[in-house]
């Protein structure tokens, strides 16, 4: 390539390279002549390639005047594009995808009418004719107060057949039906989980949650939350139940990944950016805005009936945009930390699993042959893990993996404390990995207060503790202890006769505490506290 000036300013010789604004109109060109001889498919192609090479606005790193001068332009010459590729997947019968697409082209473009009539037209299609007439009354009054203008012939043409019934429905050729079904039915959730087990109390209360039942749906609790300590099985738990209650839900299933537990949580604007690819949006085709993609997602939910699992959230300002309008729709939200501002929530606190469940996730990993042969190995593989669903899946697996291995070789690695965490790992499930990210994302004073309360030679500590080792006052000790309570990073030990509540770790989460409380102290030159009894 080579700059050339040339006049008052200069000129760009590409040779063989490729320049995007070319390509892209040399493609819509091509796609609109395909859609005027009705080789619909091929004009879908074209245009759609057109549209991919669009990767956000046009011209953000140019002078104003360039700006001014040529964005415009680039910018109809897409929506145009856009159009015609509408147009041509209206001529192959995909209306049922495309519904959700024009919602959030209608929201962002109002006055466009050609768009609203496209959207008018879908609507019949899929059978819901009463908000294909709603959206002609919208768009005319709008066009009506914005400029005192009726209608073009275009929005009263696309009305007037919708009216009279003229609009022919599109057949189908064989197998299409199938496959547009499919696309337009998200099915987001992870497979099945063969060896689940326990929780049968919180399977039958969230079961009763997704399931249907007569009366206002107005008046049920528009999400139920699970929350508890890393590894407790939150996610697993949401997963297996949507799947055990799929058939509630005719419109399909949406899973989101938050992230909530990383340093960098997923915001709204891109939670709903998955969310609607999940339901059918094309990318190019998402809205700018994190206000406009919640009204395409609301809008797009308004008429389904969908279980929608938000995994892993931060808090509650990340939840509030992704719950859907229709109260038809259900939420299920996994969490670590307890979310009490949330309006008509339900939570489930999930406790550790107790022997009995965690012994029967280990059988059924392991084998009931070798728990048998060694019940007494089995049994304090088990109570090593604490409770811990994660922590027995590991195990179990570990094992599953290793058929030579003795349960009791395995339970006397487990044994040693020092190495317990190591043992744990497997792949990417790792219990000090997944305990680490929580005591890490704290902030200094709760973070210093949760090590340097690892380090007691006590089970369990009063409030006060944390006052001491802080050197704070006994109401924000209090307060940081509560706190680290709600994050699930202590339990409560017991209340006494005078309303006293004591704390104290889980087991493993005090061992990992503990090694981030040493690798401190080694590099900073603390001194192991002590608190009074």
């Amino acid at each position: 390539m080579s700059i050339i000036r040339q006049g008052p300013g200069y000129y760009l010789r590409i040779g063989s390279a490729r320049f995007d604004l070319h390509e892209f109109e040399h493609l819509s060109r091509t796609g609109r002549a395909a859609l005027q001889a009705q080789q619909y498919e091929k004009a879908a192609q074209l245009l759609r390639s057109a549209l991919d090479l669009w990767r956000g606005p046009t011209l953000t790193d140019v002078t104003e005047l360039l700006a001014e001068m040529e964005r415009p332009r680039i910018e109809e010459a897409r929506m145009e594009a856009l159009e015609a590729r509408i147009d041509a997947d209206l001529a192959l019968g995909r209306h049922d995808r495309l519904t959700a697409e024009l919602v959030g082209l209608v929201n962002a473009h109002p006055l466009r009418e050609r768009i609203r009539a496209q959207f008018m037209i879908a609507l019949y299609r899929c059978d819901r004719q009463a908000e294909a007439f709603a959206t002609y009354q919208e768009g005319r009054r709008l066009l009506g107060e914005e400029f005192g203008v009726d209608p073009s012939e275009t929005l009263k043409s696309a009305y007037q057949t919708i009216l009279t019934n003229d609009l022919p429905r599109v057949q189908l050729p064989s197998g299409t039906r199938e496959s547009l079904t499919t696309t337009s039915r998200p099915a987001m959730l992870a497979t099945g989980i063969p060896d689940f087990s326990g929780r049968s109390d919180e399977l039958d209360l969230i079961s009763r949650f997704l399931r249907p039942e007569p009366g206002d749906a107005s008046q049920r609790p528009p999400a139920l939350v699970i929350t508890g300590m890393a590894g407790i099985g939150k996610t697993t738990l949401a997963v297996h139940t949507a799947n055990l209650n799929r058939e509630n839900f005719p419109d399909g299933e949406l899973f989101v990944d938050l992230q909530g537990g990383s340093e960098s949580p997923l915001t709204p604007y891109h939670a709903l950016g998955t969310l609607l690819c999940g339901l059918g949006v094309e990318e190019h085709s998402l809205p700018t805005s994190t206000d406009h993609r919640i009204q395409l997602y609301r809008s797009t939910l308004a008429h389904r009936q969908s279980v929608i699992v938000l995994d892993d959230a931060a808090d509650v300002a990340q939840i509030r945009p992704l719950l859907p309008a229709n109260p038809k729709c259900r939420t299920l939200i996994t969490t670590r930390p307890s979310l009490t501002t949330l309006e008509g929530q339900r939570t489930i606190n999930l406790g550790f699993f107790d022997f009995g469940e965690a012994n029967a996730l280990f059988a059924r990993i392991v084998g009931d042959a070798r728990v048998r042969s060694e019940p007494v190995a089995a049994r304090q593989i088990v109570e090593f893990c604490a409770g811990l669903p994660l922590a027995v899946r590991i195990a179990g697996a570990r094992l599953a993996t290793k058929q030579h291995w003795s349960l009791s070789r395995f339970a006397a690695r487990l044994a040693d404390e020092r190495s317990r965490l190591s043992e744990l790992q497997l792949g990417d499930l790792d219990v000090r990995e997944r305990l680490e990210r929580s005591y890490r994302l704290l902030d200094e004073q709760p973070r210093t207060a949760l090590l340097q309360l690892s380090l007691l030679d006590q089970p369990s500590f009063p409030h006060s503790a944390t006052s001491t080792v802080l050197g704070l006052s006994d109401v924000v000790g209090e307060q940081i202890t509560e706190h680290l309570l709600d994050l699930h990073l202590l339990e409560l030990a017991e209340v006494d006769s005078a309303g006293q509540h004591t704390y104290r770790f889980h087991d493993l989460a005090r061992l990992v505490a503990r090694e981030l409380a040493h690798d401190e102290a080694f590099t900073a030159g603390r001194q192991k506290p002590s608190v009074p009894a």
